[in-house]
C-alpha cells in the first residue's frame, strides 16, 4: 500500500474516472418519478466483496470550498485536464494493487487495482500510463463508485495530447439530483456508508415514497385516478440505469451511436429509452448533447418513435404529441404537440400548439357567441376560417426576484376577432414569507383572466377576470395512529363573474377560510413484504392495505363589496379503504373512500362560481383491478339531499380507465358532464442505491 501526493504522473488514474461520468450527463431525462419503498440483490459478486472487506477506510482528505463543477461556464473535462497539471493543488489519493511499478516512460499497476480519493472507488485488473505520449487505458473488470455515481466497463483509452479516446461496454446508475455534487474534485465526498463500495455489490431500493410526473392531454386539470401514496409532484426521474456498447471522447466533445437508459430497478426493464447517434456540441459555454433519433419501447413489445431529441439540463417532454376531446372549447377532438422548455434568465417557457380537428372536418364551430353578444350568452353555430383550426398554451414557470412565478395562457383560435372569446390566462407570483412562528407562511398575489375553476360538485365555471393577494399558512402532524393536517388562508380580490342573473358583476371579495383533516387508522394489515422485486409488475410500490376514517372540516367567512355575506361551516367524514396487493392477475387490489358531506351556511354569494351549495351528498371514489394491467377508476357525488331537485342524481362524475405497470401508466378519462375526455402518460423511476444487474 502506498500514500502519497497527487502530482501530474500521479493523478491520472483517479481523475479519469470523473471524464468518464462528467460526459455521459442525460440531464434530458428529467420527466420522472422516483419509486418507492424495494429491494432487489441483483448485483453480487462473492470474490470482490470479500477483497474489500479486508481494506482499511479512507483517509480524509483536502477540503476546498471551491466547486468548480457548480461554474456554469467551466467544462468537465477542462476542470480534469487543468488537475492533471504540475501546479494544481494537491489532494490525496490511495493506490492499492497487487504489482506496481513506475519507469521513466510508464506508470503501470495490475491485479486488483482499487483507486481510492474523496470517498470515490476505481477498481481495475489493469491501468497503464504513458509519460511520453499521454496515453493512458485501463482494461478488465473496471467498476467505480462516488456514492450516487457508479458504473462499469470493459475497456477505456485516453491520449492526453490528442484528446482522443473511448471507452467500450459500459453500464451505470447516474444519480442527477446528486451529480454535481459527487464529481466535484475537491470537497470530501468520502462515504456515509461503512463500505464505500457496498454499492457495488447490491441493488436497494430506498425506502422513500414513490413520485412522479403526469403528462396529460385534453382538459385535465388533475389526475383522475392515481394510487393512494403515489405523489405525482415532482418533474424528474433522478436515477436511470444505462448502457452503450462504445462511447468515443473528442477533445471536450463525445459521440455515440446508442445509449440506452431505462428508469426501471429491475429486469427485464419495462420502459427502456434508446437514443441513437448522440453527439455533443458546445452553446453558449454549455455542453447540448443531441441525438438523430429516439424510442421510447415499452415491456419489449411496443416501440414509440419520439424524434430527433436535445439532450440538455433542460426540461424536455417525453410525450410529443396526445390526442385529446374538448367538446366546450374546441369543438371536440384535437390534437397538440408539446414543446421542449427554454429558459430565459430564471423562467422557463413552454408552447403547446393544437391543431383542431372536429373543427376541419365538420367546417363549423359551436365554441363561440354570436359577434356583439355578451360574453355570458349562449354559444352558436359559426362559420369557420383557416385560422380557427389552430390554437395553444402558453406555460411559465420560475423566479422573478425572489418569488415564484407560474402562469398558463390559452388560445382556441388565431382569429383577432375572437380574442375576447377565446383567450384564458392566469398568473400567481408567491413568496415564502416563514418565521418561527409560522413555518409555512405564503404570501401570493394573484390575476386572471376567464379563468375556468373547478369547484368540485358545483361544476366548473369562469372568472371572467380577477386579481388580488392571498396569505396562507399550513401545517401536518402525525401520532401513532392519527395525522392531521391544517390550511388557513386570509385572502382579498377584486372580481368579475357571472351573477345569479346570468349578468356580469363586479364586487370585492375579503376571504377567511380555515381547514382541518384527520385521518385514524382503524385496521391495518401487516405485510411481510417491506419491499418490491420484480415479481411486482403492475404497480410501482407496495399498496398499503388499511382503513381509515377521514373527517374534514371546513370553515370560511366571506364578505362582499355590496354587503353581503357568505359563511359556512362545511364537515364531510367517511370511510377510506384499501385492499389487496395489485399483484395477482384478478381483483387484487380494491380502492374505495366514501365520505358524507354536510354543509351548514348562511347568506350568498352574489357570484355563482363561489355560490356554496348546501345539498346533503356523497362523495364517491373507486379504483378495481379488473385484469392483470386494467383497472377502471370512478370519481362522482350523489346527492341524498331530499329537499333538492337533483335527489338521487350522480353530480360531476369522472371515469378513467387505466393501463398500470411498473414502471409506467396509461391513464384514458372522460369527464361525462362536460364530455370531455384525454390521455395521461406517467412514468416512475426507483431511487435505488447499488448498480443491479445489466439490462
Amino acid at each position: 500500500m502506498h500514500f502519497f501526493k497527487s502530482k501530474s504522473r500521479h493523478i491520472i488514474f483517479f481523475k479519469f474516472c470523473f471524464l468518464i461520468i462528467s460526459f455521459i450527463n442525460p440531464s434530458f431525462l428529467i420527466y420522472g418519478y422516483e419509486l418507492c419503498e424495494a429491494k432487489e440483490s441483483c448485483y453480487k459478486d462473492e470474490k470482490f466483496n470479500k477483497k474489500i472487506g479486508l481494506k482499511k477506510k479512507l483517509n480524509k482528505t483536502i477540503n476546498s470550498k471551491v466547486n468548480f463543477f457548480n461554474e456554469k461556464n467551466i467544462n468537465p473535462l477542462e476542470i480534469f485536464l487543468a488537475f492533471t497539471n504540475k501546479d494544481s493543488n494537491q489532494s490525496s489519493i490511495e493506490i492499492e494493487a497487487n504489482e506496481q511499478s513506475e519507469t521513466k516512460d510508464k506508470i503501470i499497476a495490475k491485479g486488483n487495482v482499487i483507486i481510492k480519493s474523496n470517498g470515490a472507488v476505481l477498481l481495475t485488473d489493469y491501468i497503464e500510463y504513458d509519460k511520453n505520449t499521454k496515453y493512458l487505458k485501463s482494461e478488465g473488470n473496471i467498476k467505480f463508485l462516488n456514492k450516487n455515481q457508479i458504473f462499469t466497463s470493459d475497456y477505456l483509452e485516453y491520449n492526453f495530447s490528442d484528446k482522443l479516446g473511448f471507452i467500450e461496454n459500459i453500464y451505470g446508475v447516474i444519480d442527477l439530483e446528486t451529480f454535481s455534487e459527487d464529481i466535484n474534485l475537491r470537497k470530501d465526498n468520502k462515504s456515509n456508508t461503512k463500505n464505500p463500495l457496498d454499492g457495488l455489490a447490491n441493488s436497494t431500493l430506498e425506502k422513500r415514497n414513490p413520485i412522479g410526473l403526469s403528462f396529460k392531454s385534453g382538459n385535465a386539470n388533475s389526475s383522475i385516478l392515481n394510487f393512494k401514496n403515489l405523489d405525482t409532484s415532482k418533474k424528474r426521474i433522478e436515477k436511470w440505469r444505462f448502457k452503450s456498447q462504445n462511447i468515443k471522447i473528442n477533445d471536450s466533445l463525445i459521440s455515440s451511436k446508442k445509449i440506452i437508459f431505462t428508469n426501471d430497478a429491475f429486469n427485464p426493464p419495462q420502459l427502456k429509452i434508446v437514443a441513437h447517434n448522440v453527439y455533443s456540441k458546445n452553446k453558449k459555454n454549455k455542453t447540448i448533447f443531441i441525438s438523430s433519433w429516439t424510442n421510447l419501447i415499452l415491456d419489449e413489445k411496443v416501440s414509440l418513435p419520439l424524434g430527433r431529441r436535445k439532450i440538455s439540463d433542460k426540461q424536455e417532454n417525453l410525450n410529443k404529441f396526445s390526442l385529446g376531446i374538448d367538446n366546450e372549447e374546441k369543438d371536440g377532438l384535437f390534437i397538440s404537440r408539446t414543446s421542449d422548455f427554454f429558459k430565459f434568465k430564471n423562467l422557463d417557457f413552454q408552447f403547446i400548439p393544437e391543431l383542431y380537428l372536429q373543427r376541419i372536418f365538420k367546417g363549423e364551430t359551436y365554441s363561440f357567441r354570436e359577434k356583439g353578444r355578451s360574453i355570458t350568452s349562449p354559444k352558436i353555430k359559426n362559420q369557420i376560417t383557416p385560422i380557427d383550426y389552430f390554437g395553444g398554451k402558453i406555460l411559465i414557470n420560475g423566479e422573478i426576484a425572489s418569488y415564484r412565478i407560474n402562469s398558463r395562457s390559452s388560445i382556441n383560435s388565431l382569429d383577432i376577432n375572437k380574442l375576447n372569446e377565446s383567450l384564458r390566462s392566469s398568473i400567481s407570483l408567491s413568496k415564502n414569507i416563514s418565521n418561527k412562528n409560522f413555518k409555512n407562511l405564503e404570501l401570493s398575489s394573484f390575476a386572471s383572466y376567464r379563468e375556468k375553476i373547478d369547484t368540485g360538485y358545483h361544476g366548473i365555471h369562469e372568472i371572467y377576470n380577477g386579481y388580488g393577494i392571498n396569505l396562507k399558512n399550513s401545517f401536518n402532524k402525525a401520532h401513532n395512529k392519527t395525522s392531521w393536517s391544517s390550511t388557513q388562508n386570509l385572502s382579498l380580490g377584486k372580481f368579475k363573474a357571472e351573477n345569479h342573473q346570468g349578468n356580469l358583476a363586479t364586487h370585492t371579495r375579503t376571504s377567511f377560510g380555515g381547514n382541518i383533516r384527520n385521518e385514524y387508522t382503524i385496521w391495518k394489515s401487516i405485510t411481510k413484504d417491506i419491499y418490491i422485486d420484480n415479481s411486482y409488475k403492475f404497480v410501482p410500490n407496495i399498496l398499503k392495505n388499511e382503513l381509515n376514517l377521514v373527517s374534514d372540516l371546513n370553515l370560511a367567512i366571506n364578505n362582499y363589496s355590496d354587503y353581503g355575506s357568505q359563511n359556512l361551516i362545511r364537515f364531510s367524514f367517511g370511510p377510506a379503504l384499501t385492499i389487496g396487493n395489485y399483484r395477482k392477475n384478478f381483483f387484487d387490489y380494491t380502492s374505495l373512500e366514501t365520505f358524507l358531506e354536510i354543509t351548514n351556511k348562511s347568506g350568498s354569494s352574489p357570484f355563482k362560481f363561489d355560490n356554496i351549495n348546501d345539498d346533503l351528498k356523497l362523495n364517491l371514489n373507486l379504483n378495481q383491478q379488473i385484469i392483470k394491467s386494467l383497472s377502471l377508476g370512478v370519481s362522482t357525488y350523489l346527492n341524498i339531499d331530499k329537499d333538492s331537485d337533483k335527489f338521487n342524481k350522480f353530480i360531476n362524475t369522472k371515469y378513467s380507465l387505466n393501463w398500470n405497470r411498473r414502471a409506467y401508466n396509461f391513464q384514458f378519462y372522460f369527464e361525462q358532464d362536460t364530455k370531455n375526455a384525454g390521455l395521461n402518460f406517467t412514468i416512475f423511476g426507483p431511487p435505488f442505491k447499488g448498480l443491479g444487474k445489466q439490462f
